[in-house]
């Protein structure tokens, strides 16, 4: 009976999202969070106490530091607390988070959830030539939560090849929307950057989700807003833009999800696992 009843809870929670407008509540997030006013220090030191942010690792630890929401949702951390593995040929995590999913990329599909597969030609635009590479490859998937850090970081070093920014939905990528709403994250807003090494091809993947007001590369700025109408792709193959391992590419003005697809060269670590808290510079695989 209870697990009739979670279940129930779920697809209330997951279905309601059809019919909100979802880039009005975003827009009005963005807006809010870049406001300074009085009681900005008040709502950041709620946020922290509700969701038990680690303020001892932020290079600003008070609330006070903040002149808006947004710049303590995109604080940054003492230099030393993420460890970036530099062994020469590990992989490593791109975002501090949950993983959610992994595996194989198994017929151009990864894993959503358990009875739900994502085609990679959808998640990273079916235009894109590059997804054939990533056949038989791998992928793992990482939930950004409310009080995790926001930015993003590389898991290798990197040569930039392509973004596509494409339009979407807005559904929220908390876990009863995950678990029933198919195809998630290829139905949302989503940017995808492709990069290359000498050894192999790697692409991650921002997905928006509600409420998340903005996108931001290292390359570019804010690339969400303005919200798209059709894919836009840009190609830099030309341009040099090469990123290390463990440097930041970008971030999440609020919270969502980074997937990482990599091509058949990499092998996750066996002991990583479903539901596993994870940090920048983690080792999560390794070129074979």
């Amino acid at each position: 009976m209870k697990h009739l009843t979670n279940n129930i809870l779920e697809f209330i929670k997951a279905y309601w999202l059809f019919f909100i407008p979802h880039y009005f509540f975003s827009r009005l997030t963005f807006i809010i969070t870049r406001t300074k006013n009085p009681f900005v220090s008040t709502l950041i030191r709620l946020y922290i106490s509700y969701f038990k942010v680690n303020m001892k690792e932020c290079i600003n630890q008070s609330p006070d530091d903040y002149p808006t929401f947004c710049d303590f949702f995109t604080r940054e951390l003492k230099s030393g607390v993420h460890k970036i593995d530099k062994t020469k040929k590990s992989i490593v995590s791109t975002c501090d988070g949950t993983i959610t999913q992994f595996g194989d990329i198994d017929n151009n599909t990864i894993l959503q959830v358990k009875g739900k597969r994502i085609s990679i030609h959808d998640l990273i635009d079916e235009k894109n030539k590059l997804n054939d590479i990533f056949t038989n490859g791998s992928f793992i998937t990482i939930y950004l939560s409310p009080r995790d850090y926001h930015r993003v970081h590389m898991p290798y070093h990197g040569k930039l090849i392509s973004t596509s920014h494409i339009p979407g939905r807005l559904f929220s990528v908390a876990k009863h929307a995950v678990n029933k709403i198919n195809n998630l994250y290829s139905r949302n807003e989503r940017l995808s950057c492709i990069f290359k090494d000498d050894n192999f091809t790697f692409a991650v993947v921002f997905i928006a989700a509600i409420n998340v007001s903005s996108i931001e590369v290292k390359w570019k700025g804010e690339v969400s807003p303005p919200y798209p109408k059709k894919t836009i792709t840009t190609n830099y193959n030309k341009k040099k833009i090469i990123l290390d391992k463990g440097e930041e590419l970008g971030m999440f003005k609020s919270g969502s999800t980074v997937i990482i697809l990599f091509d058949k060269s990499v092998k996750l670590l066996s002991s990583i696992k479903k539901g596993q808290k994870i940090r920048v510079g983690q080792k999560i695989g390794s070129l074979s």
